[in-house]
């Protein structure tokens, strides 16, 4: 399976920040697919726990814009795009949602929510989707795993910046079905890999071919993964 968070590349976590609900545009888990309105007038998810949210609401308004969320609502983004609520806060992003309107309705400025965890997310999706192709390839001979490692951390007040890089592990069992070539690649290696795959539909190219035989009888390289020309 493919998960995209083994291709992030890059993480910024951002505590105790602000956020304008009006690029919050979605959530993972409770409500997902749901209308906000829809969220609140037939919530699909335990609708005592959004009544509950409201009641909390009426009962200390200034709560979502004091600071005391205290990174107890947790948003994501994915390359620089809208924010989504994920793993904590989906009830109160609901209520927020509707709070910050209200209140836009009322005095022409639009709030922020504070004290929210925020997380941005940088990830390679082009490596990504083709990782994902040729995990249909595996019939063919061609068996593809990622692994993820972090390069770096930097804190710059609250805000934490990491660095990852993700490497490709490539076995390729067309020339041989009982022996495997194989190695591991960059992210730049796997892409150019993957295109040259998925243009000839797993097939070999007589060049490819020529190279097992080169470096299987004249260098007795049985092993080196092959790869295709620049």
């Amino acid at each position: 399976m493919a998960d995209v968070i083994d291709f992030v590349t890059r993480e910024v976590s951002e505590p105790l920040s602000q956020i304008d609900m009006r690029q919050v545009i979605g959530q993972d888990g409770h409500y997902a697919g749901q209308t906000w309105l829809e969220a609140v007038t037939d919530p699909q998810y335990k609708p005592s726990k959004m009544d509950f949210a409201f009641r909390k609401y009426d009962e200390n308004p200034s709560y979502y814009f004091s600071g005391e969320v205290k990174n107890d609502m947790y948003f994501s983004s994915l390359n620089g795009g809208p924010w989504y609520c994920d793993s904590g806060g989906n009830h109160r992003t609901v209520v927020a949602k509707f709070a910050c309107e209200h209140l836009f309705r009322e005095s022409g400025n639009y709030p922020f929510v504070c004290g929210v965890l925020k997380h941005s997310y940088f990830a390679d999706l082009e490596a990504f989707d083709l990782f994902k192709k040729l995990l249909g390839f595996r019939d063919r001979g061609i068996h593809v795993t990622v692994q993820r490692r972090q390069l770096s951390k930097d804190s710059v007040g609250r805000k934490n910046t990491f660095e990852y890089e993700s490497t490709f592990f490539v076995a390729d069992f067309r020339f041989d079905r009982h022996n495997m070539r194989s190695g591991w690649l960059s992210a730049q290696q796997f892409r150019h890999f993957a295109e040259h795959v998925l243009k000839h539909d797993g097939g070999v190219a007589r060049i490819e071919r020529l190279k097992h035989y080169w470096l299987q009888f004249v260098r007795g390289d049985f092993v080196s993964l092959i790869l295709p020309p620049r």
